[in-house]
């Protein structure tokens, strides 16, 4: 068996009320191979598929005519669903089934194998395997309701699917819209995928379909009778997302880009599709924060797929969505996200610290704190570095050269190489093969005739080669410089046109680096990430039941209930009263003025004098500590909170100290 690397769904998932790319989980999976290898020659694997779909008997049943090679095979298919008849060549094929794997013998001969099966499904739970039931249904394309070879030697394969639902159910399905034929009792479709993308992933409900026509595209909106109004701000951010995209990279790779609404409350991409969840997509910051962001996906992921050697897609889609639009919004908003990214980093202990080339999907926050953060924050370096108009000339290289086929780290750099003339393989090298990043330090600072001399330093287990922004504030202004730091220290002079009030290194957080003392507030995460931190809990009955349960979904990691290692994060967890008496017991500050009083609860974090951090939930009852349990873990980037119910009506950041790595200039 050989461990088989393959794109399927570029998937970010929103949960909560904040962020929706929180998400992130990303289906960009490995399979285990199974089977025997196709011989050379054999036909391209093609599914020739009849869906019928009855969500309110929470039923499938579905004919697969597919192209396999002859020999021994292994095919994947859910355990809930059964075999009721294989043929090939007008002739039945006996199968061994265990569990999930079907194995069969295809005979020599024959284009394709016959599957005939169905079944009952499990309806909506997490909103991320399958589901039918009377709400619709959902089927991801390597969910396990499609026959799946899963072999080693296999592209995605191509895909011709015909769906059938009853009144008055609607499906959607990723790939080309061939036919739709709605009637009385009940809606057919036919959607089919000739190149090498992925498995059909089909959703099913009782939706209005509104559509807005964008030149050969078709932009569609599956709503749900509440959200009648939404259709033209998401289609025509779409159309406009979709014409940028095609601009700075290349012609959008499929013929249209579907919304559809689905029960759970989630956010997962697709290929030309979204799956929103039907109570968060009327929310406004669905559309302005996360839309772009799944369109990105369709040339990032979808229409090139990630390769071995770790997932540069989510970090790339981040940098030309995200980032994107916090650009267009202004410098300063431009200069927040990079900051976040580089607080997150603040907050990861280094035991949970991954190189690039170790991130496959989000499966926490750590994991998203590098593949998404690090990585961004890497291509803004690299623009940087070699201007917007090769940074451009490179993107587009990347895509003409890959598009429809899989890609890593090193395709990239290669592109982006070509298209400035630089050998880039440093700059890759320590920034996607390393783990950890350097501190810098500003040793030295002195006036010096009509410039400033300075002395710079770095601390990494190896230095860095870094072009480090210094900024020079003077009498007559602003002066910006760079300086070369290849090694652990350098002292150089910098000429100014007039006297030198102040330096400032990296002021706008342009490098990825650890922040020095005073740049980096305290955050959740400096207590949610942290493996070790000790987990107090002071509340009675129902309310203490309601705590536990909230400090198990706030750590990202796993931690200890109490203990006694002084240094370690506290997570402290309870009711008004009982919060206080302990916060009052240890010692420790008690609720901010600025938070006292508000709202059903109160979330801070703290930094006592010895350096230990402490996160405080502090809820009025029982219900209130509850009402936390979904939104509250996707606040990580917050320092403090105030709810009422689920709903978060005031949050926000304590100010930073005074950087170390800003000095003014005595004469």
């Amino acid at each position: 068996m050989t461990p088989c690397w393959r794109s399927a769904v570029q998937a970010t998932i929103f949960m909560g009320m904040t962020n929706l790319r929180i998400p992130a989980l990303a289906f960009v999976g490995a399979m285990l191979c199974l089977g025997m290898v196709a011989p050379a020659g054999a036909a391209p694997l093609h599914h020739d598929i009849e869906l019928m779909l009855d969500p309110a008997a929470g039923r499938m049943e579905a004919v697969d005519r597919l192209t396999l090679p002859a020999g021994a095979q292994s095919l994947r298919l859910d355990p809930a669903l059964t075999v009721q008849e294989v043929r090939a060549g007008g002739r039945p094929v006996p199968v061994d089934r265990h569990g999930d794997r079907l194995r069969l013998v295809v005979p020599e001969g024959v284009d394709a194998v016959t599957i005939r099966y169905g079944g009952r499904l499990p309806g909506f739970t997490t909103g991320t395997g399958l589901a039918l039931d009377g709400e619709g249904a959902f089927l991801p394309g390597l969910g396990g309701w499609l026959p799946d070879p899963a072999s080693a030697a296999d592209e995605p394969p191509s895909w011709r699917l015909s769906v059938r639902v009853p009144s008055p159910y609607v499906a959607v399905a990723t790939g080309r819209l061939e036919e739709e034929e709605r009637e009385a009792t009940g809606y057919r479709a036919v959607f089919a995928e000739d190149r090498s993308v992925e498995e059909p992933s089909v959703f099913a409900g009782a939706w209005t379909v509104e559509e807005r026509p964008a030149g050969p595209l078709r932009l569609r909106l599956y709503r749900h009778p509440e959200q009648a109004g939404l259709a033209d701000g998401y289609l025509e951010l779409s159309e406009q997302a979709i014409a940028a995209g095609a601009a700075r990279i290349g012609a959008y790779p499929f013929d249209g880009f579907s919304i559809v609404s689905v029960p759970p409350p989630v956010g997962l991409g697709f290929p030309g599709l979204t799956a929103i969840g039907r109570a968060v997509l009327p929310l406004p910051f669905i559309r302005s924060q996360s839309l772009t962001h799944e369109i990105m996906h369709n040339w990032w992921g979808n229409g090139v797929r990630v390769g071995e050697g770790g997932n540069w897609a989510e970090g790339l889609t981040t940098y030309m969505a995200d980032y994107a639009a916090a650009q267009a919004r202004g410098a300063d908003a431009a200069k927040a996200m990079r900051l976040d990214w580089l607080r997150d980093y603040a907050a990861l202990p280094a035991e949970r610290d991954r190189p690039l080339t170790g991130f496959q999907s989000k499966t926490h926050d750590a994991s998203q704190i590098v593949g998404y953060g690090k990585a961004a924050m890497l291509f803004h370096m690299l623009e940087a570095e070699i201007g917007r108009d090769a940074f451009d000339a490179g993107i587009r290289k990347f895509w003409s050269g890959f598009a429809f086929r899989a890609a890593g780290w090193s395709d990239l750099r290669r592109s982006f190489e070509a298209a400035s003339g630089r050998d880039l393989g440093g700059l890759f090298g320590q920034w996607v093969e390393r783990r950890g990043a350097p501190m810098l330090t500003l040793a030295d600072v002195r006036a010096d005739g009509d410039g400033v001399l300075l002395t710079l330093r770095q601390e990494a287990d190896a230095p860095y080669a870094l072009a480090v922004p210094v900024r020079l504030e003077t009498a007559a202004g602003v002066e910006d410089h760079s300086v070369r730091l290849d090694g652990r220290q350098v002292t150089l002079r910098l000429p100014a046109k007039a006297a030198v009030k102040a330096v400032s290194v990296d002021p706008d957080f342009d490098l990825f680096r650890r922040l020095a003392p005073g740049e980096a507030p305290p955050i959740l995460r400096d207590v949610t990430l942290r493996p070790g931190a000790e987990r107090v809990i002071v509340a009675d009955g129902d309310a203490a039941e309601a705590a536990r349960a909230l400090a198990g979904r706030l750590m990202d990691a796993t931690g200890r209930e109490s203990g006694d290692k002084k240094s370690a994060p506290l997570l402290l967890v309870g009711t008004d009263a009982a919060v206080a008496r302990e916060l009052a017991r240890r010692g420790l500050a008690p609720v901010p003025a600025e938070l006292a009083g508000r709202g059903s609860a109160r979330v801070w974090v703290s930094r006592a004098a010895d350096g230990r951090t402490a996160l405080v939930v502090s809820g009025a009852d029982a219900e209130a500590l509850r009402a936390l349990l979904r939104p509250l873990p996707h606040y990580g980037r917050q320092s403090w909170l105030v709810f009422e119910g689920a709903k978060a009506v005031d949050r926000g950041v304590w100010a930073a100290g005074d950087s170390p790595l800003r000095r003014v200039v005595g004469r």
